[in-house]
């Protein structure tokens, strides 16, 4: 039997042990119960109190004495289809909650909040989490745009700027270089400008609404996200000072 399968669908180790015990001894008294399941006598009428609620045991009183009695091993599929119900319903119930908790969360927002995502699943994390928050009036500025890191992190904001295009949201963007495909690349996208300021462009800056995000791709990549409307005005007109007097 394959006990590791009842655990998961809910029953304890005990539950178990006396359950399997029932089916084997049949009609018996908590006595020899305990001396075949090997169970403590304070737990045994606790586990099947436990195993009766579940409907998966029961008894009967011959003589002032209780017999109980496992329920057929059909009730444990029973069992589980109600704990599936259970589940729907608590579901259901859930999403009827979930405006006024998401409600709750935008109330308790800070104005201010940076975090330091690290790793490419971090910087993953970061960029598309700043892109669901972007409407079609917002635009994104990004600086400092180098071509030559892992593949894997141009592939990402390939993947970024294709939803970004979905979106029609607008974007600016200053290269550091333009010799690489990445670059060609960029500039055949849709709702996109490019220029170049070669070698002094800050490194990896991207502003997104009311987000700034300062990204590095060396040993340990990792990418800065600070949400405040004030930082990100001021790295906005930083952006547009460089935006003058880049190269088409």
């Amino acid at each position: 039997m394959n006990e590791k399968l009842l655990e998961e669908i809910g029953l304890t180790k005990g539950e178990i042990t006396v359950y399997l015990t029932l089916l084997k001894l049949g009609e018996t008294t908590t006595g020899k119960i305990v001396e075949a399941a090997q169970i403590s006598s304070g737990k045994i009428y606790e586990i099947l109190n436990k195993l009766i609620s579940k409907g998966l045991a029961s008894y009967i009183i011959k003589e002032k004495t209780k017999y109980f009695i496992a329920a057929s091993p059909n009730r444990i599929a029973d069992y589980l289809h109600e704990k599936e119900r259970e589940v729907r319903e608590k579901e259901a119930e859930l999403q009827k909650e979930l405006p006024a908790l998401l409600a709750i969360e935008k109330a308790g927002e800070k104005e201010y909040e940076t975090t330091l995502f690290k790793g490419f699943k971090g910087i993953q994390t970061a960029i598309f989490e700043a892109l669901h928050e972007l409407t079609p009036e917002d635009e994104v500025l990004a600086m400092g745009i180098v071509s030559r890191k892992e593949k894997q992190y141009n592939l990402a904001w390939q993947k970024w700027h294709k939803e970004r295009i979905a979106k029609k949201i607008a974007c600016k963007a200053i290269f550091s270089d333009r010799s690489t495909e990445y670059y060609s690349t960029f500039k055949k996208m849709k709702h996109t400008e490019v220029r170049v300021i070669d070698g002094i462009t800050p490194s990896a800056v991207d502003v997104l609404g009311n987000c700034v995000l300062i990204l590095t791709y060396g040993k340990e990549p990792s990418c800065l996200s600070v949400k405040n409307p004030e930082i990100a005005q001021s790295f906005r007109t930083f952006f547009y000072n460089l935006w003058g007097i880049a190269k088409r």
